[in-house]
């Protein structure tokens, strides 16, 4: 058996189980997002061999090292086309997306975003080849941004937790969000590159962004067990971080250029699943002061981004088998076994939130997950949608076909960039609505009804003004 045929045959091998098997498994995370950087490898070792397989070709009886460089070749070919399959899928997708957001939230969508909203949206989607090449440069983001680091905005129990500021240096007063990393409830923080970088790109988009850190879980190895309940941090104690990071923000937005009548959450995984209970699990005295002529209209949570969200608890604890080493996730985020604390599994599931009873209070919700995720089952993003739906709560949520947990980690991605954009539509089209509420509120107080555009809006106010004069 030639040397150098075997080289191949061991070399495709290798590349097919790390860049496709363990694509599909939950190791694999964002690899199918990076296809087009290892794509050359493949494709390199299938053109390498087309003259050794002309050379055993011309042989009077085909040989062994033929077959074998000729599986080789096979290897590489499926290799490289499961790499690109997301790119192969990008166009349709887009066109399943921007169908999606129309359903959603109407197929006029953006053609009532207020013009007093500074904040920049992308109006026509597409992915960009060379932004997935060149990447998002962090100094052409800094140019444009003011950055303040490590804000106290909660000390507990001896701890300080900090929070970053982000937001343009050019004048104005720009929306807020909320970034809360992910981490399984046990790890991440707001310095990681990733979490950063999310941060500087939404403040150029024209928001005030305020990263931050909340208290975590243990973190010893998840082959260790620690029986429940145990006193460290649980989700109850991270969710009162994420409030108080909202009423922190509320308190001290407008110093860092944000309006603090508009506050979105956003987050990632435990991120995402800490801001979809934050803003659902409300208490009336923190939101609305007991008031019961409480409205979307004066709330001050605009809208909730999650990205491969945990909404149901005891769904999450069923999806992983017992082996499964996130099983034990669940029980240092609750302090016990489903079993043991059944009903903190129900409190800290968003989904159980969407009531008849609470539907007037919950804010628009952007969903986004990846079909193959294997750290969140996709049926978490799913079923929380059609729960909204069912009660006429504005939500959009955008599946990637091909895509596994974390897709957005590289933003650049046609994961990235697809739903990143989308998520921009999002945030203006909320921010919009919520301008129409108010102007729904203040027409009534006048008198008027079925306001329906912006030039009555500003007819309302000179009444107003008139009148207080």
């Amino acid at each position: 058996m030639n040397v150098l045929v075997l080289s191949f045959l061991v070399v495709s091998s290798v590349l097919l189980l790390v860049l496709v098997v363990i694509s599909l498994s939950f190791l694999g995370l964002y690899l199918s997002e990076l296809g087009l950087w290892f794509s050359w490898m493949p494709i390199g070792l299938t053109i390498a061999s087309i003259p050794f397989l002309i050379q055993f070709s011309a042989e009077p009886q085909p040989s062994v090292n033929f077959f074998l460089l000729l599986v080789s070749v096979i290897f590489n070919i499926g290799t490289f086309l499961r790499l690109i399959i997301p790119f192969l899928m990008i166009f349709r997708t887009n066109r399943a997306f921007r169908a999606q957001m129309k359903q959603s939230l109407g197929v006029d969508y953006l053609l009532y975003i207020a013009p007093s909203i500074k904040s920049r949206f992308f109006r026509d989607v597409h992915f960009r080849l060379k932004h997935y090449f060149c990447g998002i440069r962090e100094k052409s983001l800094l140019q444009n941004l003011e950055i303040h680091e490590d804000i106290v905005y909660r000390t507990i129990g001896g701890e300080e937790l900090k929070l970053d500021a982000y937001y343009p240096r050019k004048d104005g007063t720009y929306p807020i969000i909320i970034f809360i990393h992910g981490g399984g409830w046990m790890r991440g923080s707001k310095d990681v590159g990733t979490n950063e970088k999310v941060a500087m790109l939404l403040a150029t988009y024209g928001y005030s962004v305020f990263n931050i850190d909340y208290r975590l879980s243990p973190s010893e190895p998840l082959t260790h067990n620690i029986k429940g309940p145990h006193e460290h941090p649980t989700i109850l104690e991270m969710v009162s971080d994420v409030k108080s990071a909202i009423s922190f923000t509320l308190k001290n937005g407008n110093q860092y250029k944000g309006d603090t009548d508009n506050i979105f959450l956003f987050g990632r995984s435990a991120g995402a699943h800490l801001s979809l209970l934050a803003a659902f699990s409300f208490d009336e005295s923190f939101f609305d002061d007991g008031n019961d002529n409480f409205s979307l209209a004066n709330s001050p949570i605009t809208g909730v981004i999650a990205f491969y969200p945990i909404t149901d608890m005891e769904d999450l604890d069923e999806f992983y088998d017992d082996l499964n080493p996130l099983k034990l996730a669940l029980v240092r985020g609750t302090g016990g076994t489903p079993e043991e604390k059944l009903n903190l599994y129900e409190l800290f599931s968003p989904i159980k939130y969407v009531t008849e009873e609470n539907a007037s209070k919950l804010p628009p919700v952007f969903l986004a997950a990846g079909k193959y995720d294997r750290i969140v089952d996709v049926y978490q993003s799913e079923e929380l949608s059609e729960e909204l739906a069912k009660l006429t709560i504005p939500n959009v949520y955008l599946e990637l076909p091909w895509a596994n947990h974390a897709f957005d980690l590289m933003l650049s991605g046609p994961g990235g960039q697809l739903v990143i954009k989308y998520m921009t539509q999002f945030l203006v089209w909320s921010l919009s609505r919520k301008n129409l509420l108010q102007i729904e509120e203040l027409a009534n107080e006048s008198g008027l009804k079925n306001i329906v555009s912006f030039a009555k809006m500003k007819s309302i106010q000179q009444s107003k003004k008139r009148n207080s004069d």
